[in-house]
């Protein structure tokens, strides 16, 4: 069969559109995807055209510039939420292949009192907060996977890309049959937290609850997700992840327990009670154990 077939698999030209982001990213060289029948088909080719279209109009990295200077000169302007995963998937994936970059933003953290503030431990996950500047529509954080693994499907009060460094986890997108947050802000829910105290409101709406997509996200996988999206990771041991995260765009996100049929809320600090803000706060000590443990993944 012609090189310049128009009938080429779906596999084939998802591996193209795959090559394509590892050609921008810089893991992968031009000149490997004519080595692809799907690149040099007609459909390969147009995807190819319309790519370095849409990607030619990007910010560039200056050269000799850093990938924190270029932190420094970005906006992320998430109302326009195609634009801003486009953006933010690009810088994810840029900073987890610099580690010189990603290692100076992790070690600064104990210097910044202000960042170190902010990062927290959870029952899933810890994560460090590596660069705040929401006024421009970014706050950058580094995710740990704790030994905890549940299958409880959330969502969360703004949108971000994330970037998964090591380590994986199965990624399941849910479907609602229904509104969970009703006619909007609750003040009632601040009563129910955690899992110890869901909801008793919201009897039934788990059972609305059903899978819609599932797939394997491991190292290099990258995403964007609205801050409308129900989904769960089932995290692997030492599942490390960069998440770039936006602005709030809603009072409080949701927890579910599918087993239990319950769920509870979770609000910015601001709206939460001083004994939770105390239990989730890392700490210095914490922090430098988790810091160790980057060193030891090769993380930085």
């Amino acid at each position: 069969m012609s090189p310049t077939r128009d009938v080429v698999g779906a596999s084939d030209l998802d591996v193209l559109a795959d090559m394509l982001i590892d050609v921008r990213t810089g893991r992968r060289t031009s000149g490997e995807l004519d080595g692809l029948l799907a690149a040099l088909s007609p459909m390969g080719l147009r995807i190819r055209r319309t790519y370095e279209e849409a990607t030619a109009s990007d910010t560039p990295q200056k050269q000799g510039e850093t990938m924190i200077d270029y932190l420094d000169q970005l906006t992320v302007d998430w109302t326009d939420f195609e634009a801003a995963g486009k953006v933010t998937r690009d810088l994810v994936q840029r900073l987890a292949d610099d580690k010189e970059s990603l290692r100076k933003l992790v070690l600064d953290v104990e210097n910044k009192p202000e960042l170190l503030a902010m990062c927290e431990r959870h029952q899933l996950l810890d994560y460090i907060v590596l660069y705040d500047a929401l006024d421009r529509g970014i706050r950058l954080r580094l995710h740990i996977s704790t030994d905890d693994h549940f299958d409880r499907p959330h969502d969360h009060r703004f949108s971000f890309s994330s970037r998964i460094v090591t380590g994986g986890y199965t990624h399941t997108w849910y479907h609602m049959d229904g509104d969970v947050y009703g006619d909007g802000p609750d003040p009632e829910a601040k009563k129910y937290l955690n899992r110890h105290n869901p909801d008793p409101r919201a009897a039934g709406i788990v059972d609305k609850l059903t899978p819609h997509v599932v797939r394997w996200e491991g190292p290099g996988s990258c995403y964007t997700l609205h801050h409308s999206a129900l989904h769960t990771t089932f995290t692997t041991p030492d599942t490390v992840s960069l998440f770039l995260r936006g602005p709030v765009e809603k009072d409080r996100s949701v927890i579910m327990d599918k087993e239990e049929g319950s769920l509870w809320w979770r609000f910015g600090r601001q709206d939460e009670p001083e004994e939770r803000r105390r239990q989730k706060a890392m700490g210095l000590d914490a922090y430098r154990q988790i810091r160790d443990r980057l060193a030891k993944l090769a993380v930085i």
